[in-house]
């Protein structure tokens, strides 16, 4: 009898929770194609281990990955998104907490007179436990609990994605002060260049072999540089607000560095680089949880239609003298099972489930979103890579003319050949080649730190 009785008790265990409404779960299929058009580059080299990356490995400037964690440990976004992952995993296991027995106990006394003083006072003491119980038969508790674990799971995704957009924030930051720095010291070098031009200039102009065009167009330049450092000062300061406030602190910025060779370690990737590389972005699986979650919602609300069943059972006992409380005479038992059975809620459950219905297709939507919008982030940011290093080439080809011809300028300038404005137009040429070669090379480290970035970051933090 003792054995009949625990397998009925374990059969109901094992029926409650064992169906579930919820759609099969289908990945969507991709709306890009299969595999990024590398060929069209030329640009990726065929290496191994490529998925293997994290930012420690892809930022080869020490000062940069010491920013880094700086940042991960004090900026606020990181912080609140970490908070988030919390709350969401303390609601899925508020709503997981459902689906298992609830025991309960509880504890009274109740004090009773006349309102007359001749009838006493008496006391009784009441003490029981309470133990409920749904039974899920049509998987709805089980859904809601599924449906706020994928949740959590968005939230990890949520804040992996807070995370990778620090480390690319704060790369950024620094790479665009350190281009601040390198202008300024540009520009003050060329200042003095233009002030011992207007010193010999004003040598010339004494001895008779210039005109006062020439001093003037040279005092011309001077003052134009002088402006140009003035804004790259107000540049450089920005540039250090920026960097602090990613940082989460507001210590004394990062100096010049002039001398490191290489700042980042240009992403390598496969020869035949599969779209399917864009799933280990965070949010596109932080999408793909929350479609998740959707169709476990849906179950949920496809169970509603459907009766649902639960048991109470309870122990209590009752005694007008606390020493008696427990004793076997004043004791009583009671089992309640209870179905209900929905009939008429003016609509309720059809417009939730069909509420449920159209989330999930917009989760859809968003997932698939997620993904166009990733593949074109790493197109771009593929395609740049050759227009940005044949710019760079091409500056650098022109940088040298340059300086050959501001040699031979001030050499004819100072036989009397040409005039000072041909002297002006090269310096001027070769000063904003400078900049715009500064300009290129943060570009180019901008563009790997987006590949990167638009990749997913690697697998591993």
């Amino acid at each position: 009898m003792f054995r009949l009785k625990r397998l009925s008790i374990s059969t109901i265990f094992f029926l409650a929770g064992c169906v579930s409404l919820a759609p099969d779960y289908q990945r969507p299929p991709s709306p890009v194609p299969q595999q990024f058009s590398l060929s069209h580059h030329g640009l990726v080299p065929s290496v191994n281990g490529y998925q293997q990356t994290g930012w420690r490995t892809f930022f080869a400037d020490p000062e940069v990955a010491g920013l880094i964690t700086e940042a991960l440990n004090n900026n606020r976004d990181l912080r609140m998104a970490t908070l988030k992952v919390q709350e969401a995993r303390a609601q899925y296991n508020v709503t997981d907490a459902d689906r298992y027995p609830q025991l309960n106990a509880a504890s009274e006394i109740t004090y009773s007179g006349g309102l007359k003083s001749d009838k006493p006072t008496t006391q009784q003491y009441e003490a029981g436990m309470d133990l409920s119980f749904e039974l899920d038969f049509f998987g709805k508790l089980k859904n809601m609990s599924d449906a706020d674990r994928q949740n959590f799971f968005a939230s990890e995704e949520a804040r992996r994605s807070v995370q990778l957009l620090l480390v690319s924030s704060v790369s950024q930051s620094y790479f665009n002060q350190q281009l601040a720095y390198a202008q300024l010291s540009i520009a003050r070098e060329t200042l003095s260049n233009y002030e011992q031009s207007y010193g010999f200039v004003e040598q010339q102009l004494v001895t008779g072999s210039t005109t006062v065009l020439a001093l003037e167009q040279a005092r011309g330049l001077i003052e134009s540089t002088r402006a140009d450092i003035a804004r790259r000062e107000g540049e450089l300061a920005q540039a250090n607000n920026a960097l602090q406030l990613v940082l989460g602190t507001y210590r004394a910025a990062p100096k010049s560095s002039p001398d490191k060779e290489k700042d980042v370690n240009p992403v390598t990737l496969p020869p035949d680089l599969s779209s399917d590389i864009l799933l280990q972005r965070p949010d596109i699986m932080e999408a793909e949880y929350q479609l998740r979650a959707a169709n476990a919602n849906i179950g949920a609300a496809r169970a509603a239609f459907f009766p649902s069943i639960s048991l109470t059972s309870g122990l209590s006992t009752g005694s007008t003298e606390l020493s008696n409380l427990f004793s076997a005479a004043g004791g009583m038992w009671n089992f309640i099972p209870k179905i209900d059975i929905p009939i008429f809620n003016a609509g309720r459950n059809e417009a939730n489930l069909k509420l449920a219905e159209i989330r999930q297709q917009q989760s859809v939507v968003n997932y698939e979103q997620k993904i166009q919008t990733a593949f074109k982030e790493v197109s771009d940011a593929l395609a740049l890579r050759a227009s940005i290093s044949q710019q760079i080439a091409a500056q650098q080809r022109y940088l040298d003319s340059l300086n050959i011809t501001l040699q031979r300028a001030r050499g004819l300038y100072a036989s009397g050949a040409v005039s000072y404005i041909e002297v002006l137009d090269a310096e001027r040429s070769l000063f904003s080649t400078r900049q715009a070669i500064l300009d290129l090379n943060y570009s180019q480290q901008v563009n790997e730190i987006n590949l990167f970035t638009a990749l997913g970051g690697g697998w591993t933090e």
